[in-house]
């Protein structure tokens, strides 16, 4: 049976570092009166002395000590479970998770949320990143209940579906892309610093489509596992980069980039959006409405 409240911890604790009464209740927040009965009240509750007056200083006892030290070491765990106990109760009963990996343009992903909020008003929408080869893993296991991602993933029986058909866009900061109309072509990243979000090359996209069949490639390639991230960077001068039109289109940034086309060896592809059975059909259904929304949007500017 636990003999003292988290209040006896607590004074002890402020006792051993401000060595007086009166310090430790102001820190506290109690009257020094208030302390004083709190620390009687644990020694009556212990039957051990736990302080004794050394001048005007409260010294604690060998047995204070031990209760202050385990109290500094526990007093921060309790605390932060029931922070942690508050923020999980205000969250909404019903959720749906979402999960993202570095595919992440910022204007997409909050009409996602914002859709999906509007199909199903009382569930809230929670967005989680993950590393693109777990997206599929969260899913499968229950640990979210819808992931986008590009390509044709392969699923461990779960259903997909369709949501937008795209492209890949070379990327440059304003003023240093191709000439308007010129197909680009890898001589364009010769010297240029290439960010990419995986540098590891993948039958079927740009190393293999691009770089390895022209036989030319970037001076030097960056890892950078955010879509939106690498927009800014390349608005800024940073490099270069090749990402789908949508993350391009969708991020913060698109009248700070030069878009360049890849001409008659355009790189198309299928954005998917894969979903626990039991995830509710008008949460697909909004996010391919939003995917279409934003290309509709982005054709009429």
């Amino acid at each position: 049976m636990q003999l003292l409240d988290i209040a006896h911890w607590s004074l002890l604790c402020a006792l051993k570092d401000r060595e007086t009464l009166s310090s430790a209740a102001a820190f506290l927040g109690i009257t020094q009166s208030a302390a004083t009965q709190r620390l009687r009240e644990a020694e009556r509750r212990l039957g051990v002395t736990l302080a004794r007056k050394n001048g005007r200083s409260l010294e604690l006892t060998d047995a204070g000590r031990t209760v202050a030290t385990a109290g500094h070491a526990t007093l921060p765990v309790l605390r932060q479970a029931e922070s942690d106990a508050i923020w999980q109760g205000k969250r909404n009963a019903r959720q749906l998770t979402l999960v993202l990996s570095h595919f992440d343009p910022a204007n997409l992903t909050i009409r996602l949320i914002d859709m999906c909020q509007q199909a199903l008003p009382e569930i809230s929408v929670q967005l989680e990143k993950v590393p693109n080869d777990q997206l599929v893993a969260a899913v499968a296991s229950g640990d979210a209940d819808l992931a986008f991602l590009p390509g044709v993933p392969a699923l461990p029986d779960l259903p997909r579906t369709q949501v937008a058909r795209d492209r890949l866009v070379a990327v440059f900061p304003k003023g240093e892309g191709p000439r308007m109309g010129e197909a680009v072509t890898p001589l364009h990243f010769s010297g240029k610093t290439f960010l990419t979000y995986g540098l590891r090359p993948e039958p079927g996209w740009e190393y293999d489509l691009f770089f390895e069949r022209g036989k030319s490639f970037p001076g030097k390639a960056v890892k950078i596992e955010s879509t939106e991230l690498i927009c800014q960077m390349v608005s800024q001068g940073m490099g270069a980069s090749i990402l789908p039109s949508v993350c391009v289109e969708n991020s913060a940034f698109p009248a700070r980039l030069d878009v360049a086309e890849f001409g008659a060896d355009q790189i198309r592809f299928d954005w998917y959006v894969i979903h626990a059975r039991s995830t509710p059909q008008e949460a697909v259904a909004a996010i391919s409405n939003a995917f279409t929304t934003g290309r509709d949007r982005a054709a009429k500017e």
